[in-house]
Formats: structure tokens, C-alpha cells, sequence
């Protein structure tokens, strides 16, 4: 085995969150009088953390109008808090992996654009305590796919970026990874599906937890 610490995406990796942040951002939308969307247009939306999020829900008329921004963002943050586990649930067999991943002594951490308020009690209220380390979306780093959040996890894990994994299922995470000097493995089960990762460059790309699994342990 020579990956020694692997890093998961959250959204449309571990958790299933789309029809949440789906529902969040169209009670927004509608509060407002605004067009909704369905929850496969929000696969798209989604992935670049929750202010690019509300940028791209905003009707182009408000483009640049912080005020109205900072309402949005803020109703949104208030609506998706209160109903964030209405219907998130970990992808199937993904609890089976990390268990497995853990008892091979692979050291589990997860690096995330959702806001670290919500990402943290997310992990811990599915996945209890099975990742060394979880952090989300903070203001003190650039969101991903900038490097500088992923190097400072490295940090925090104490970790080799020759022997880390990222993990995720965008061509946002596979550039989070390469832009860190990691190897990617794209899931193919999360919200955007096996063409845009190969398009994008992962290194790897897996249908099932169980195939990602065989190829940490394995490699």
C-alpha cells in the first residue's frame, strides 16, 4: 500500500447532499420571486462553495449588488442549517470503505467547499469519528481549487503529498488535488459522473466504494 493518508471531497462523494442544497437554494429563490431550479441543474451549481453557489442562483440583475447578496447568503446559510439532514445520506457502501480504509491504517481526512460550520457536524453526525481531521470552506484560505486549504490540511495530517490520495467526483477536485501535487481518484457516483473527471485529468476514476478501496490498499 503506498497511499498513506487519503482526502475526501464531501458533497457528491461521501454524502448525498443534493436534494438539501437543492431545496435550500430554491426556498431562497422563491422567497424572493426568482426562478427555481431542479436538483440536476444544481449538480452544476454546486461545488465551489456556498457564495459562488448563491452567485450563480442570483438573477443576473443583482450580479454585484452586495447587499442583496449578503441577504441571500445568509437566508440560505439560516434555511440549509435548519434542514441540511432532511434527506443527506452517505452513497451506499461508503461507510463499509472507510471502515475498511481505517483497519488498513490509512489515515482519512476530509477537505470540502461547504461552509466548515456545516461540513463539521455533517461529518460527525454520519461518519462519528472515523476521519483524523475534517475542514471545510474558510475565509482565513481560498476556496478549492486554490492550493493553499489543501497544503495546509497536508499540514495539519503531517502528511507526504507523494503518498496522499484526494478523493472527489468534479473537475473541481481533480484540480484541488493536482494543483497540491496529489494523485485524484474521481468517483463516478457523485453529482457530475465518470466524463467530466476522465475529461479533467484524474488519475483515477471508480464506479464503486469497494473498487476505491481495492485501489488504495492495492496500488
Amino acid at each position: 500500500m503506498n497511499f498513506t493518508h487519503v482526502i475526501f471531497d464531501l458533497d457528491g462523494t461521501l454524502l448525498n447532499t443534493l436534494e438539501d442544497l437543492a431545496a435550500a437554494g430554491n426556498h431562497t429563490c422563491a422567497a424572493h420571486g426568482w426562478p427555481t431550479f431542479t436538483p440536476d441543474q444544481y449538480r452544476y451549481k454546486v461545488g465551489n462553495g456556498q457564495p459562488k453557489l448563491i452567485e450563480r442562483i442570483i438573477p443576473a440583475e443583482y450580479a454585484g449588488d452586495g447587499r442583496m447578496f449578503e441577504q441571500v447568503i445568509g437566508e440560505f446559510r439560516a434555511y440549509y442549517d435548519a434542514h441540511k439532514e432532511d434527506h443527506t445520506a452517505p452513497y451506499p457502501g461508503v461507510i463499509d470503505m472507510l471502515d475498511t480504509l481505517r483497519d488498513a491504517g490509512v489515515h482519512l481526512a476530509v477537505l470540502s467547499n461547504k461552509d466548515h460550520p456545516a461540513a463539521e457536524p455533517l461529518v460527525a453526525r454520519y461518519f462519528g469519528a472515523r476521519f483524523d481531521l475534517v475542514q471545510g470552506r474558510i475565509d482565513a484560505y481560498p476556496p478549492k481549487p486554490a492550493a493553499p486549504i489543501t497544503r495546509y490540511v497536508l499540514d495539519q495530517l503531517e502528511a507526504d503529498p507523494a503518498s496522499t490520495l484526494y478523493v472527489g467526483d468534479s473537475n473541481v477536485d481533480v484540480a484541488t488535488g493536482h494543483n497540491a501535487g496529489l494523485a485524484v481518484a474521481g468517483v463516478s457516483w457523485g453529482f457530475r459522473g465518470r466524463s467530466e473527471l476522465e475529461d479533467a485529468g484524474a488519475d483515477y476514476v471508480v464506479d464503486t466504494p469497494d473498487e476505491l478501496a481495492e485501489l488504495i490498499c492495492t496500488r
